[in-house]
Order: structure tokens, then C-alpha cells, then sequence
């Protein structure tokens, strides 16, 4: 477990102000709550004194008052009304506010999920990353205002209680308060127990759902390699652990119930006892005591609930707060540039970068790429090749060095060598292309798939797109052409197809710079050769950056970077690298020696 999450007192502070701060943004909701859940308790207390009360009249047979009695009835009556008009409007704003209390908490996690940093989602498995937006989000508002307003209207209701029972008699009083304070013991020490398990319970729970999502989002991969098996024993080990965690937590919170329970009938008998036998209570005054004992202890009776949702909706504002707590990617300086164009000039120098500080990747890396150059960057898997293209994208930045572009700001100024720290990320990223291995859709049309980049783009530009990234054919075959509309998964088009979207997508931006990280990894041969043309048609006059393994798409590239383990071991166009016989040669040759 992080160091951090062992700090309980400053959590435990932080966890508090936010829940203070998502209520108090609802204070006059839960103002107005309040004072309907007081007047709903009071009426409620109220109504045993009557009842008992109207018992008194009926002193035996043929000596009932009849007139005083249908007087207590229609008062209890009247009463009971408002007690359950009030009663309503407890449930209604409670809940009520409870809804936009989830609506503030997700629109603050959601604006903090886009200001995160690339390295976040990196190291959070995103089920999890779910969870705390959705579940989690939740439990915090429907266990602070139902906690509170239970809380609320069980504190009015013991104070009222109390009144009332002290008036009708001091004696017998203190023999209730003398057996139900057990109950008071029972529920603090099982809160005490249940709380580590509620905790530990919404934890997992986060966690299976990192697993479910990771499953259904890979389905295909699962069942390709008859993984089924070892997945469903993966859920059943951890759903197991969240049983076993929820199974404590239920267990020891309900102890509580029964426990309390057994206190009331021991109250219920004080009552008769020490009321008729010592203190000759009347019969109504022995039946509104019993009355009184049963709603003085059912906030007790009702705490394992009360505290089990507080001490969810707890967990769960530890969680969230982790999430709002994490560092945002660092602002943009107050002299940030916005650029309004790149010529294409990039030059790397003395770049250093580490994922991870005790594991440095790339080492003193020094490149220069002049306008309108396409460069590929070779070399084996972990050699460093998409840490350049993150690093150009400022995803991440570096450690050392710096990367250098020239282009032209929004005033219309030329500008020259500017760290690309120095302009705004937005301003950078929108003049660069880029085509992932990964393609990735969402739910929409295919037209607003291409459009992604630009949405004000018109029909003829989306198709022009499509057409140059040769996706026009298999769209117009679609139910809808370009109107169809694609899940997050992308429907049923193929891979092949997805990644053509994609491509459209870079092609419509009309970017300054391309990167191509395995662009067309999922097409065809002859699909291939094609988009190929179109992306060189596209690159004409722009500087373009190629992450390849398949060697045979680089061949015309004007300059290719040969990595390994973070270090430029060779670079050159196609014919010199071969001539040198040296890295580029061996792979190469692997690729292409038993077909040539």
C-alpha cells in the first residue's frame, strides 16, 4: 500500500472538507430537510403522550368517555397527517439532494480525470478509475444525506423522548436510560469493528471492476486464447476476497440489531415493573412509556444502518479524494506560447527521460529534422520508439534537455528554437497528427469519428478524408453510410477498418507534423500500399515521424533512427544503413532475407 494512504489523520481532515463542501453546496436543500425531519419527530413523539392519554379514558366498562377520546383521535389524526406530509418531504429532498450532490462530485471528477497526466492512467487500472467516478461518487451522497438526516431526526427523537418521559415520570426514566445505554456501548464498539471492513470492501470492489472491465474489454483476446477458465478463476479469487471483506463488514454491523433488540424487551419489562408496581403508573401512562422506550432506543437500533452507510460513503470520499488529490499535469507558464502554425522543424538536444527515475530510458538523445522531412524511427520493442512520440506530444516531459520547434504564434509572429515547454499544450498538440496502433472510436456517428478533431468540418471535407485514407468504399457500404452509428468498440467493422477511421480522422486535422505510431499495422497489404501513397501525398511539405516494425514501409524515408535500449545507434536513409552492415542491416535482414 502507497505511504500515503497511511496517514489517516490528514485524510481522515481532507475527507471531511470535501464532504463539508460537496453539503454545504446544498445547504439550503438540506437546511429545509432538516427542519421537515425535526417537525416530523416532534409530531411522531408527540403522539404516544395522546395515545396514552386517550387510554386513560377508558377507566372500565361502562365509564369510557367516549367525547375525549374521539377528541385524541382527531388529533392524532391531524397530527399523523403532517407527521407524513413532513415525512415525504424529508425523502424527497434528501434525495433530491443527494442527486445533484453526485451530479458536483462527478463533474469535479471529471474534469480532474481530463487535467491528469498521461502517467496516471499509466499506473491505474481503469475499472478502478470507474469505480471512484461512478460507485464510489454514489455512496458519498446517498450515505451523507441519509446518514445525516437519520442522524438528525434520531437525535430529536431521543432528546423528545426523553422529555416526555422524564414529565410522565422521573423514576421510571432513569430505569430505561440505565438498560438502553448498553445499546450504546454494542453499537460504538461494533462501528469500531465494521469500519476497516467497509473500507476494505469498497476497495475490492474497485478492483473487480478493473477485472470485469479489463475482461469485457478484451473479450475477443479471452476467447481467443481460452482464457475463460483462468478469468472466471481470477473474478472468483477476488470476488471471493469482496465477499469475505463484505460478509465481516455486514456481520459485524449486524450484531448491533439483535443485540439491542434483546435491551428493548428488558426496558419493556422495567417499565411494566417498576411503572405499575412501584411508581403506579396509570395504564396510559405505562403504555405511552413503553411507546417512548421503543422510540428512544430505535436510533440506537437504527445506528449499524446509519453508520454503515456513513462509513461507506467515508471509504468512498477517501477514494475520491485520491483521485482529486492527484497532481494535475503542470499548467502551462503564464508567457506559454500559442502557436497558430509549425513549420516542422524539430530538433532534439540532450534529451534524458526516465518513466521511472531508478530505470532511465532514453539518454542523451540529440537529433535534428528539418521541414518536410519524413523520418522513421526502427529498433527493437522497448528501445524507446513511442517514448519520442509521447515526448514530441508532450504527454510527458523531459528530464534533461530540451525539444525545440519553430513556427509561427497566434499574432502572426515567426518564432524560432522555442521549447516546446514554452508553448501551450492545447496549441501544440492541435498541429500535430496523430495515427496510434490503437485505434480507439467513440460513440457516435462516423462522420463525428473523423470530424473528432474538428467538428465544424463540413460533409464534403469529412469525405474528401475518408477518401484519401481510402475508408470511403467500406463506409458507403454501411447501414447508414456515413450517418451509421459506432459503440466504443466500433461496431462490427473490422480492425482494418477502425484504423482507417482513424487515419481519416489525422487526415482531416491537416496537421503541421504526422506521427505514425504502426499506423497500418491492422490493413491489408494492398490497403497498405495505398494509404501509404496517400499518407506521402499528405506529408508533402510536412515533417512526418514513422514508428515502424515492418521495415518495407520506411524504405523512402529521408532519414531513419535506429534505437536500442533509449540510444540512437544508427541513422541514415535506407542504402547507407545497409551498406554500414551494422544494427539496421541485421534487422532488416531478418524481415527480408528468406523472401529476397
Amino acid at each position: 500500500m502507497p505511504k500515503k494512504e497511511k496517514l489517516p489523520p490528514r485524510k481522515g481532515a481532507s475527507a471531511l472538507r470535501t464532504l463539508l463542501r460537496y453539503a454545504g453546496g446544498q445547504k439550503k436543500g438540506l437546511a429545509v430537510a432538516a427542519v421537515c425531519a425535526v417537525l416530523a419527530s416532534g409530531m411522531e413523539i408527540v403522539g404516544p403522550f395522546l395515545t396514552g392519554r386517550a387510554i386513560d379514558h377508558i377507566v372500565g366498562p361502562g365509564q369510557v368517555d367516549y367525547g375525549a377520546i374521539l377528541g385524541y383521535l382527531v388529533a392524532l389524526g391531524v397530527l399523523y397527517v403532517f407527521f407524513s406530509v413532513f415525512q415525504y418531504l424529508v425523502s424527497y429532498l434528501s434525495y433530491a439532494c443527494a442527486h445533484r450532490m453526485v451530479r458536483a462530485i462527478r463533474a469535479d471528477a471529471d474534469d480532474r480525470l481530463m487535467k491528469l497526466p498521461l502517467s496516471y492512467y499509466d499506473r491505474s487500472a481503469s475499472g478502478d478509475v470507474i469505480s471512484r467516478f461512478v460507485n464510489d461518487a454514489t455512496a458519498i451522497a446517498d450515505g451523507l444525506v441519509d446518514g445525516i438526516t437519520q442522524l438528525l431526526t434520531g437525535a430529536v427523537t431521543i432528546l423528545g423522548t426523553l422529555g416526555f418521559m422524564l414529565y410522565i415520570s422521573p423514576v421510571v426514566t432513569l430505569v430505561v436510560l440505565l438498560v438502553t445505554s448498553i445499546t450504546f456501548f454494542v453499537a460504538r464498539t461494533v462501528t469500531r469493528l465494521s469500519n476497516k471492513h467497509f473500507k476494505a470492501q469498497q476497495a475490492l470492489t474497485g478492483e473487480l471492476g478493473g477485472l470485469v472491465e479489463e475482461m469485457v474489454g478484451g473479450v475477443r483476446t479471452v476467447k481467443a486464447y481460452s482464457y475463460e477458465d483462468r478469468a472466471a478463476d481470477r473474478f472468483a479469487e477476488i470476488n471471493g476476497r469482496l465477499y469475505t471483506a463484505g460478509q465481516k463488514a455486514q456481520f459485524a454491523s449486524s450484531l448491533t440489531n439483535p443485540t439491542t433488540r434483546f435491551v428493548n424487551y428488558l426496558a419493556y419489562i422495567a417499565v411494566g415493573v417498576v411503572g405499575g408496581a412501584v411508581s403506579g403508573l396509570s395504564a396510559g401512562s405505562i403504555s405511552s412509556f413503553i411507546i417512548y422506550s421503543n422510540q428512544f432506543a430505535r436510533p440506537f437500533n437504527q445506528l449499524t444502518a446509519i453508520v454503515t452507510q456513513i462509513m461507506a460513503a467515508w471509504a468512498a470520499t477517501i477514494r475520491v479524494l485520491e483521485l482529486m488529490e492527484t497532481p494535475p499535469e503542470s499548467p502551462d507558464g503564464p508567457e506559454a506560447l500559442e502557436a497558430a502554425s509549425l513549420t516542422g522543424r524539430v530538433r532534439f538536444a540532450g534529451v534524458d527521460f526516465a518513466y521511472l527515475p531508478q530505470r532511465p530510458l532514453i539518454g542523451d538523445f540529440s537529433l535534428q529534422v528539418e521541414p518536410g522531412m519524413r523520418v522513421a524511427i526502427v529498433g527493437p520493442t522497448g528501445a524507446g520508439k513511442t517514448t519520442l512520440v509521447n515526448l514530441i506530444m508532450r504527454f510527458y516531459d523531459v528530464d534533461a534537455g530540451a525539444i525545440l520547434v519553430d513556427g509561427v504564434d497566434a499574432a502572426g509572429a515567426p518564432f524560432r528554437e522555442r521549447d516546446i515547454r514554452e508553448i501551450t499544450r492545447s496549441s501544440l498538440r492541435r498541429r500535430i497528427g496523430m495515427v496510434l496502433q490503437d485505434t480507439w472510436l467513440f460513440g457516435g456517428t462516423v462522420r463525428e469519428n473523423i470530424a473528432y478533431a474538428r467538428p465544424d468540418a463540413t460533409k464534403e471535407e469529412v469525405v474528401a478524408a475518408a477518401k484519401a485514407a481510402h475508408a470511403h468504399s467500406f463506409i458507403k457500404r454501411l447501414p447508414q453510410g456515413y450517418d451509421t452509428v459506432l459503440d466504443t468498440a466500433g461496431g462490427s467493422l473490422s480492425a482494418g477498418q477502425r484504423q482507417l477511421l482513424t487515419i481519416a480522422r489525422a487526415m482531416l486535422s491537416d496537421p503541421d507534423i504526422l506521427v505514425l505510431d504502426e499506423a497500418t499495422s491492422s490493413i491489408d497489404t494492398l490497403t497498405e500500399q495505398r494509404v501509404t501513397r496517400a499518407f506521402a501525398k499528405l506529408a508533402r511539405g510536412r515533417t512526418s515521424f514513422v514508428i515502424a516494425h515492418r521495415l518495407s514501409t520506411i524504405r523512402d524515408a529521408d532519414l531513419i533512427i535506429v534505437m536500442n535500449e533509449g540510444h540512437v545507434v544508427e541513422q541514415g536513409n535506407h542504402r547507407e544503413l545497409l551498406e554500414k552492415d551494422g544494427f539496421y542491416a541485421r534487422l532488416y535482414q531478418s524481415q527480408f532475407a528468406a523472401a529476397e
